[in-house]
């Protein structure tokens, strides 16, 4: 086009073809200029108002877009996708909720602000930030689109599942009948000696201490049962474990299991988690190391927040495996989305290692299963139902 003026201005010499001309040459230039350097020192962050929120809960995400440079852009588009389990809370007419979008014009060297309200709709961890920045120059004739942006980590934890878990015996019974007991002691673990107190038996006497000190002493042993609890965390919907049957069941395991750490947190308990799960971000199948407070309670809550859909090997073959490094006397509780004949022998050979065992079940027993782990003193308690098996 500015050929064909320069061409008819050349030929007809007339002055305001020639105007339209200068127009035409200074306006590509400026155009050319000002598209060139768009995207110099323009920087954008994402900030959140929450870290770590559980499934359901809304946050603040605020997109800042800084344009360090003094030449003001006229134009500027910011798109920046959600991962899926994250979306806005509130949508106009025709927009996306799996997307921030905004548009605006900035002054060189100002700095942009722009809020959104998002909803953590599923459990998860979730990197938000990866926005695409299209701009160019000011007349719009060129346009440029750029990658941006520095990732925000949320974690979402699990929905807490209080309504069904309302009639799970849970921790309370199972370690409060331990602790009413005294806790139960294993005469195989000698754990030494102390001043005779009234009561104390007199197989428990310790003669050689006895004869030593001046002084009747009594054998002490360590208990066998304990308030530690253990929570073995089943994400296998499936006797092939790596075919997901069932997610619906698998997540509402994930989440009776956080609803149980918390009680096991709020009772001041030590409490550990074992999984046969797979990290969703290492792709590792993690663990929470035995401890209590509010910091071995969050590892707790990401574990189960990250966990995928997919289990690194069977639970019973996991469980086991894991048997040396279970608290000697905790209570284990096993969540699950169904209790397998397997599962359920594996649980039994666990409770011989003198471990008291609770099994909270997504779905129904079956007859057969329900029988042997009553057979062999293995609680169980289903949340669909609230049917509930008390092992004598």
């Amino acid at each position: 086009m500015a050929w064909l003026i320069a061409a008819l201005a050349l030929v007809s010499r007339e002055p305001a073809i020639l105007v339209v001309l200068g127009v035409v040459v200074v306006s590509g230039i400026v155009a050319e200029a000002t598209a060139h350097v768009a995207h110099e020192r323009l920087d954008l962050r994402v900030s959140l108002s929450e870290s770590h929120v559980v499934a359901g809960e809304e946050l603040d995400c605020v997109v800042e877009i800084d344009n360090a440079k003094p030449l003001p852009l006229t134009w500027c588009d910011v798109r920046i996708p959600l991962p899926e389990g994250v979306e806005l809370a509130e949508t106009g007419p025709g927009e996306a909720r799996g997307r921030l979008s905004a548009s605006f014009g900035i002054r060189g060297n100002e700095r942009v602000r722009v809020r959104f309200r998002l909803i953590a709709a599923q459990r998860g961890a979730y990197a938000i930030g990866a926005a695409r920045i299209r701009t160019g120059d000011w007349l719009g004739f060129f346009s440029d689109e750029r990658d941006a942006g520095e990732l925000a980590v949320l974690i979402a934890y699990p929905k807490p599942v209080r309504a069904l878990m309302r009639d799970v015996p849970a921790l309370r019974p199972l370690a409060e009948r331990a602790t009413r007991r005294g806790l139960l002691t294993d005469p195989t673990r000698f754990a030494g000696v102390r001043d005779y107190r009234a009561g104390d038996t007199r197989k428990d006497l310790h003669w050689k201490a006895t004869a030593r000190l001046g002084r009747l002493q009594t054998r002490v042993f360590e208990p066998s049962t304990s308030g530690d609890v253990v929570f073995l965390v089943n994400v296998a919907s499936h006797q092939s474990y790596w075919i997901q049957a069932d997610p619906e069941a698998v997540e509402t395991t994930i989440s009776a299991a956080s609803t149980l750490i918390g009680q096991a947190a709020e009772d001041g308990r030590r409490f550990g988690l074992v999984t046969n799960g797979i990290d969703a971000v290492t792709r590792e199948r993690p663990r929470a190391q035995l401890g209590r407070g509010p910091a071995r309670l969050r590892r707790a809550l990401e574990v189960l927040a990250r966990l995928s859909p997919y289990a690194a090997g069977t639970p019973e073959r996991i469980f086991l495996r894991e048997q040396s490094r279970l608290a000697y006397g905790a209570t284990l509780v096993c969540v699950t989305p169904s209790l397998t004949a397997g599962l359920a022998r594996a649980l039994a050979r666990l409770r011989r290692g003198r471990h008291r065992v609770l099994v909270v079940t997504a779905l129904p027993l079956g007859d057969e299963v329900g029988a042997f782990c009553d057979a062999h003193h293995v609680e169980t308690q289903q949340l669909v139902s609230g049917a509930r098996r008390v092992a004598v």
